[in-house]
Parts: C-alpha cells; sequence; structure tokens
C-alpha cells in the first residue's frame, strides 16, 4: 500500500517563495498547497487541513500572527501545527531555534531565506509529533 502524502500549506505572499518551498517540499515526499494571502491560506485550511503549515509573519491584509490566532480560534485548524517563516528575523541571528509567540502560543520560525535541511528536519519532526500525539 503507498503511503499518502503529507500535505503541507504554504502562506506567502511571494509567489517565488512559494514555488522554491514547492520545489523543495516535493523533493521531501510532500504535497504542497499554496496561498498567496493570510485570508486564502485561511480557506485552504479549513479546506484542506494539512498536515503543517508554513506561514509567512508578514502578509498584506490578515498578516501572520492574526492567521495563526484565527487557526487556533476554529475548530478545524486548531490542532495544525504552524512553523512562521519571516524577513523579520534576519538569516544572520537565525540560530535555528528561533521562536515567535501568539497568545501563549509559542511556534518555531525561520529566517527568509530559508535553510532547507533545518526547516525540512523541523517539518519532519513536527509532523511525526503531531502523528504519535
Amino acid at each position: 500500500m503507498k503511503k499518502e502524502k503529507k500535505k503541507i500549506l504554504v502562506v506567502d505572499d511571494d509567489a517565488g517563495m512559494v514555488k522554491v518551498l514547492e520545489k523543495w517540499l516535493h523533493v521531501a515526499g510532500r504535497e504542497v498547497i499554496g496561498a498567496l494571502s493570510g485570508e486564502t491560506g485561511l480557506e485552504r485550511a479549513e479546506k484542506e487541513v494539512p498536515d503543517l503549515i508554513l506561514l509567512d509573519l508578514m502578509l498584506p491584509g490578515i498578516g501572520g500572527v492574526e492567521v495563526a490566532r484565527r487557526l487556533k480560534a476554529n475548530s478545524v485548524t486548531k490542532d495544525i501545527p504552524v512553523i512562521f517563516i519571516t524577513m523579520c528575523i534576519g538569516v544572520e541571528n537565525d540560530k535555528g531555534d528561533e521562536k515567535i509567540e501568539v497568545d501563549g502560543q509559542i511556534y518555531r520560525a525561520f529566517a527568509k531565506p530559508l535553510h532547507n535541511k533545518k526547516l525540512l528536519s523541523e517539518i519532519r519532526k513536527t509532523i511525526n509529533r503531531r502523528e504519535n500525539s
């Protein structure tokens, strides 16, 4: 029996970043759903119920922090793990253990441009933790 690919929703207003992540994640055996705004990301998260969401912090309209709040408030999406991706940290300051706190919830965060090995490792660990809980 063929193992089902894990779905990852990438929410980023930079279409180029979504394409890069799609390529990386497809090579890693993941199915990717893209969204170019917070609004679209919320809609796709509820419809597709991905295994993980990569969420840009800085989005036009509904920003990443508000998207994370709405995901946690929605009974359909509240248990989907979120990892932030952002230019706010700065690659030179990204030690691989950055965190962002939203309403008492702690999220992992990675600086853009992304270090694909660290990010892919964190994606794998997060999905595995979710499956085993």
